[in-house]
């Protein structure tokens, strides 16, 4: 089987002539289709071979938009996360700040769990309980703090009724918001009762380090087990 060889291109290619202008004799002028369509003729140019450059000023222009968009992003961008959004002003890292109020917190940081427990508390028959007048929310805080700081599996009782959801483990959120969210639960949906401060939050914290998810037996007698000493709040 061959080959056929390509014809060999010429080592100098003769550039595109321009094209040559339309000769028109004085008769022609007088014939009315050759009149209406010397219009056409005069804009229909020939295709020429080649690349066109790219303007200079064009590149200047794309040149200076990306280095005001890089600046743009870089100044306003914060810490690249969703707290920019936030109704609650944030006091951003290690900078010292005044408290917030736990109940602005709170509802904020319950809009995570509105899937399960529903937005008016009530949960779901059978999965996730009912928060308003619920013995977890509204008795032992150390117990309900341990329950959002590694999460619970298995069957649960509340209010007479058992019900067989996982609450996922919220370790990841900060003390401040953990303490939100639970003074939040405490005092709506019917529910009354004294607030959770960060300080009881921060050292649960670090009672239930590496304890791994709770059962309720397990989750009981922790709440036996006599709390360590509280700091005082600043």
């Amino acid at each position: 089987m061959t080959s056929e060889n390509p014809l060999p291109l010429p080592a100098n290619p003769t550039p595109p002539q321009p094209t040559p202008p339309i000769a028109i004799e004085p008769s022609q002028l007088a014939d009315p289709v050759f009149t209406m369509h010397l219009a056409a003729m005069r804009e229909m140019s020939e295709p020429r071979d080649g690349i066109t450059p790219t303007p200079v000023s064009y590149i200047i222009m794309c040149f200076f938009l990306i280095m005001w968009g890089g600046f743009y992003m870089g100044y306003y961008g914060g810490d690249w996360n969703g707290k920019g959004l936030s109704d609650r002003p944030s006091a951003g890292g290690a900078k010292a700040g005044p408290a917030q109020n736990p109940m602005v917190v709170g509802k904020e940081v319950f809009g995570s769990c509105m899937q399960c427990h529903q937005e008016n508390g009530m949960g779901l028959p059978g999965q996730y309980p009912p928060l308003g007048g619920s013995e977890y929310v509204l008795g032992d805080k150390r117990r309900v703090i341990a329950i959002l700081m590694n999460g619970l599996g298995g069957a649960v009782t509340v209010k007479g009724a058992t019900f067989n959801g996982i609450m996922p483990p919220w370790a990841t959120r900060d003390d401040e918001e953990i303490a939100g969210v639970l003074t939040y639960v405490r005092n709506s949906f019917g529910n009354k009762a004294d607030p959770v401060s960060i300080e009881l939050v921060a050292a649960v914290r670090k009672e239930v380090e590496n304890k791994g998810e709770w059962r309720i037996p397990a989750l009981d007698a922790f709440a036996l087990t006599p709390p360590p000493p509280v700091p005082a709040a600043k």
